[in-house]
């Protein structure tokens, strides 16, 4: 091979690697400005014990064994094995046991981002439960209320087989939970945070249409400062109120025992040595990945909404956006929104209308601006060369920074905007909005074309639809989308909000 040839390899190698580097997002938002966090992050080609230990101390009926968690043609395997054995417990001394497993915890810490991993299921049901979580370790005890002193978010814990109250039986393997654990002070006192004490803080529980054993899913949660998202293959699956989980933790990837090998008694989980059995042991959890990122501070539009569109002065103009402050920070300030004059070198001539999104002391979200454009030129009144720019910017407490939005160039300003009244125009609206499922779009006549986009632009579908047809949107994640109805060579756009 000659030094040419082995050079053009090796560039083509690098860049199918940058490419497969830059092409790793999360799977629920992948049109958002991310930042991968690779000290937290691993795709196994081998188990790097400078990153994971695999060998913490054991807690409670869980005895964890180094040569349990292992990797094997790049995936991450945790095993479970029946070993009766003793140990000194947290409810006794010297107390026989029955199973060991694996466990892998990355030895630095971190407490907002999103943290995604791509896991198939252990084979054994009931008795074991793959876990990928996150949790906290000797933190001092609060000073304040509302203060923790432990944190857990539960990303997922698949087959735990608990008891389904409302049906009066036992769950089977398709119930996925994604729960979150805390001690905290409240009233002056440690109370613990718990899923099933504290239902609407503390617990979600998605019912699959698959069996998580049978194939591999990714699952994923956002932590911000002020929410919690959980997500399966990429769609959003529960959400609650970030109260208590602000601590450093550790990710971490494990299977623990589950019903029937324990048992829960004044609070305290033991195991059950009459069910203890070789039936269906070893078994074991493949993990493909753990990635984890930060969310850049960033604004995101849809340029296309804006750029080269005509903006009457009777109507105005309606600016939307999603903002995001950066993982673990809110906006300082309001969202300044601005019509600027251009020339044609680029620079500012002045700004020719302003508005102002409502953001301040939020983390991330959609915001809106109106500008009313009376007292606005005309483009066509510009001087050669001149156009407009829509420019946003709003201030994140991650080091006082400005973030602003990339311009959005040739905003047509004109007198007045008729086409969206003629045909079909005012007669479309969608129903309903917002919309759980799926939406209806009410006016049409005929079987019409229509484009929808997410708020960044991506495009979620374009199709032909009759009269009366539904649009199922029930597996998108929740936000603003953007709909464009075309008809006789008249285009209607539309926004609608999926929850």
């Amino acid at each position: 091979m000659n030094k040419i040839t082995k050079l053009i390899q090796l560039l083509f190698l690098a860049a199918v690697f940058t490419n497969n580097a830059l092409a790793q997002t999360p799977v629920s938002h992948p049109d958002l400005v991310w930042e991968k966090e690779e000290t937290h992050s691993d795709e196994f080609e081998s188990l790097d014990t400078d990153k994971w230990e695999n060998d913490p101390n054991d807690w409670g009926v869980w005895s964890w064994e180094p040569s349990l968690a292992y990797v094997e043609n790049n995936e991450l395997r945790i095993r479970m094995i029946q070993e009766t054995h003793r140990r000194n417990t947290n409810y006794g001394q010297n107390e026989e046991l029955y199973h060991k497993s694996g466990i892998i915890r990355n030895n630095q810490t971190i407490t907002y981002g999103y943290f995604e991993a791509k896991i198939k299921g252990a084979d054994r049901f009931p008795g074991v439960s793959p876990a990928f979580w996150l949790y906290s370790i000797n933190q001092p005890d609060p000073t304040e209320d509302g203060q923790a002193k432990y944190s857990e978010i539960d990303v997922v814990e698949l087959t735990q087989k608990e008891w389904d109250f409302d049906k009066n039986e036992w769950e089977g393997p398709e119930a996925i939970d994604m729960n979150l654990h805390a001690v905290a002070r409240e009233n002056g006192e440690l109370i613990q945070i718990r899923p099933h004490g504290k239902p609407e803080i503390a617990q979600n529980k998605w019912y699959a249409d698959f069996d998580p054993r049978d194939d591999y899913h990714t699952y994923g949660v956002l932590s911000r400062v002020d929410s919690i998202f959980w997500y399966v293959d990429g769609i959003e699956r529960g959400r609650k109120e970030n109260l208590y989980w602000h601590l450093p933790m550790h990710i971490t990837v494990s299977m623990g025992l589950r019903n029937p090998f324990v048992k829960y008694v004044d609070g305290v989980r033991y195991p059950v040595a009459d069910s203890t059995t070789t039936v269906g042991f070893p078994t074991e959890m493949a993990c493909q990945y753990v990635r984890v990122w930060k969310a850049a501070s960033q604004i995101q539009a849809y340029a296309k909404e804006y750029e080269n569109v005509e903006f009457g002065k009777n109507n105005g103009l309606n600016f939307n956006c999603y903002f995001d402050a950066g993982s673990g920070f809110k906006s300082t300030s309001n969202m300044d929104v601005e019509l600027v004059e251009m020339n044609a070198s680029g620079e500012i001539v002045k700004v020719a209308a302003t508005s102002q999104a409502s953001i301040n002391g939020k983390a991330a979200g959609q915001a809106s601006a109106f500008f009313n454009l009376q007292g606005v030129s005309n483009s066509a009144q510009l001087e050669a060369g001149h156009y407009y720019e829509i420019h946003a910017r709003f201030t994140s407490s991650k080091e006082n920074q400005t973030v602003e939005l990339t311009p959005l160039k040739n905003i047509l300003i004109v007198d007045e905007v008729t086409s969206i009244d003629q045909g079909l125009g005012s007669t479309i609206e969608i129903f309903p909005n917002p919309a759980l499922e799926s939406i209806n779009i009410k006016g049409l006549q005929s079987a019409t074309n229509i484009s929808i986009h997410s708020i960044s632009g991506n495009v979620m579908l374009e199709k032909e639809i009759a009269p009366q047809e539904s649009i199922d949107i029930s597996e998108w994640t929740n936000g603003v989308y953007i709909i464009k109805v075309s008809h006789n060579n008249v285009v209607t756009t539309k926004r609608f909000v999926k929850l």
